[in-house]
């Protein structure tokens, strides 16, 4: 009997030990984050709407940002005309073409202009919502561009990009992964099933080859002719 018990406690430590390590594992692969420093030497002088850099998607997958993530950049600006429609200089373009993901696309293209949620004339901070509202939707699996461009207010040139927070899976990898993943909720579910079924088979065990019954009310083995004079 005792190795019995000594059996379940040992399959109940090791049960609990795989879901404590599911957990750990699947908690710290989601709270993985970098942030992302784009190269923005190529970088234009650009006014009136124009384009000062486009970041293409093999340079930034749009993807790895997470909710938490903040496209932070930085310029010069020049010729700065205080009575212009806009009040800030620099705005930021999600350019999708063939989209079948956004609702805001017109014959296929996207060209999401994103304000800022903060600026002043050498850096403008874009989040994560406005950045989604925009381009219509939170999959970025189809944004080919992120375009750097200049208001009607001044003249600017796009010195660095700053993205916060991006994951450090691609989402073609991340999707992969996830595929041929278990998930912890099913692991547990699982666990706990099988603690229950070595329980149940060895109560019936000890109850057939015993002249003891288990009481599951005490937690304690009482005899089973007592058990029946207690009935009666």
């Amino acid at each position: 009997m005792k190795k019995l018990l000594s059996a379940v406690l040992s399959a109940f430590i090791a049960c609990s030990t795989v879901i404590t390590g599911a957990f750990t594992a699947y908690a710290e692969e989601e709270a993985q984050t970098e942030d992302i420093k784009i190269d923005c030497s190529s970088a234009q002088p650009s006014e009136n709407w124009g384009q000062s850099i486009t970041i293409e998607q093999s340079t930034f997958d749009a993807t790895k940002m997470t909710e938490d993530s903040k496209i932070i950049v930085t310029y010069t600006s020049e010729d700065i005309n205080e009575k212009a429609g806009n009040k800030y200089n620099a705005e930021l373009v999600f350019q999708s073409w063939d989209n079948t993901t956004s609702p805001k696309a017109q014959e296929g293209a996207v060209w999401a202009k994103v304000a800022p949620v903060e600026f002043d004339d050498t850096s403008a901070t874009y989040d994560y919502n406005s950045i989604a509202e925009a381009y219509g939707t939170n999959d970025f699996s189809q944004v080919y561009n992120v375009i750097v461009g200049s208001t009607d207010r001044a003249k600017i040139t796009c010195t660095g990009i700053t993205v916060t927070n991006c994951k450090t899976k691609t989402y073609i990898e991340t999707e992969k992964k996830a595929e041929s993943k278990t998930n912890p909720l099913i692991i547990i579910g699982a666990a706990v099933a099988g603690i229950a079924v070595a329980v149940i088979v060895i109560v019936v065990i000890m109850n057939k080859k015993s002249s003891k019954a288990f009481d599951v009310s005490t937690g304690t083995f009482v005899d089973k002719k007592n058990v029946k004079d207690a009935k009666k």
